[in-house]
């Protein structure tokens, strides 16, 4: 067991798959600094500790650990540390992460507050896009627990299972992104339920909607996931999310279907639901309506609506790292099929290589790009391309119609 906040700090580190040099340039910490607390040289600074608390998705972990010194507080530290090492060794970083989220749990019950479950969604739906590392999945995974945990005690209230529900589906669409497509489905399966006991309608479109959508890139057959995207829009009462995500699922089916007119009535469906929607930030629905015209434009449209698109979607998918990057292949397919071949692939290999955490969605869209190179063609370029690329190959090569 960890005895010492700096030994505390390098199993997380580890458990969390980051070298030293990752973790200093996340915290703006000097690898020394970080590597002389680890080794007891130092002792850790409420700082560092701070920093690395966010960098790892732990806060406030380490922050407490290193304010309970003294005799007084020995017991609390030594429980701590004993609770902290049974649940890392079970569950790595995700079981560490948890013991952090009950520990914030704690102190906001202390404070006699009640968590904000709306916008822990909100925050955790926005970081997906932005930022969708294992230190993320960690950290949704304790928001997961910690919400079983208040179910458990306080009751199944509709808010609590609503936000269950859908903490639920960000961690499937998380789990689907690190290629565990089967792990993936289960989480959306439990967050259907979830959202159905919650009896809140707008989650209900929205974890149906979700799941259609990604799902083409998972295993949906074309009809499966119309049917899926059909049975989201058949509840939807009102314009929402869900709704919103139910027409984009229908602008995948139609995209890889090839379907140019079908599509870009679909997602005409996603612009008026858009239109009728608040502005919610940089991964709003604008901008989720805009990526998608983007991507069909791209890969089937002509050359001049790609590049139209392209260029309306660029600014303002870049502050969505996820869908910014995604976008970028895209137009580096639609540079291929106008025979643009080299420039296509730079772009391609540009945007996968961005990415400090690889992505499914994105990996796919590499897949795609790759099918439309010419079987002649060679590159060094082309061959680190297909290092990006999704294993095993794409909706539109073997899930049928």
């Amino acid at each position: 067991m960890a005895s010492t906040p700096g030994q505390v700090l390098h199993s997380l580190r580890e458990a969390a798959g980051m070298s030293l040099a990752a973790l200093a340039t996340r915290t703006h910490f000097s690898k020394a600094a970080i590597g002389h607390v680890e080794t007891g040289v130092r002792s850790l600074s409420p700082e560092l500790a701070a920093a690395c608390d966010r960098a790892l998705g732990t806060a406030p972990l380490l922050t407490v650990l290193i304010a309970l010194t003294g005799e007084d507080q020995a017991m609390r530290r030594r429980a701590l540390l004993t609770t902290l090492t049974a649940a890392a060794g079970v569950a790595g970083l995700a079981g560490a992460v948890a013991v952090a989220e009950l520990i914030r749990a704690g102190l906001v019950d202390a404070a006699g507050e009640v968590e904000d479950w709306g916008q822990v969604v909100a925050d955790y739906s926005r970081r997906l896009v932005t930022d969708p590392s294992p230190a993320y999945g960690a950290a949704l995974l304790g928001q997961v627990m910690l919400a079983k945990q208040e179910i458990v005690s306080r009751g199944a209230t509709p808010d609590l299972l609503r936000a269950a529900g859908l903490l639920t589906q960000l961690y499937g669409l998380w789990r689907g992104n690190q290629d565990d497509v089967s792990g993936a489905h289960g989480w959306y399966r439990t967050a259907v339920l979830l959202a159905d006991r919650s009896g809140d309608t707008a989650s209900q479109v929205f974890v149906r909607a979700r799941t259609a959508s990604r799902g083409i890139f998972e295993g949906y057959t074309l009809w499966e996931t119309s049917a899926k995207a059909g049975e989201a829009l058949a509840i939807s009462d009102r314009p929402s999310l869900g709704a919103l995500e139910a027409h984009s699922a229908l602008v995948h089916v139609h995209a890889l279907a090839e379907d140019l007119p079908a599509g870009r009535r679909a997602l005409g469906g996603m612009l008026d639901v858009a239109e009728r929607l608040p502005d919610t930030g940089p991964d709003g629905p604008l901008a989720r309506t805009v990526s998608f015209q983007h991507y069909l434009e791209a890969r089937i449209g002509e050359p001049a609506a790609a590049d139209q698109t392209w260029q309306t979607a660029e600014p303002i998918l870049r502050p969505v790292p996820v869908w910014w990057r995604e976008a970028q292949v895209y137009y580096g397919l639609a540079l291929v099929r106008r025979g643009d071949v080299a420039d296509g692939i730079g772009y391609g290999l540009a945007a996968a290589q961005a990415l400090p955490t690889p992505v499914r969605t994105v990996g796919i869209a590499v897949a795609d790009l790759l099918r439309a190179v010419p079987t002649r063609y060679a590159s060094t370029d082309l061959d680190e391309l297909r290092r990006h690329a999704a294993p095993g190959g794409g909706p539109w090569v073997a899930w049928g119609t």
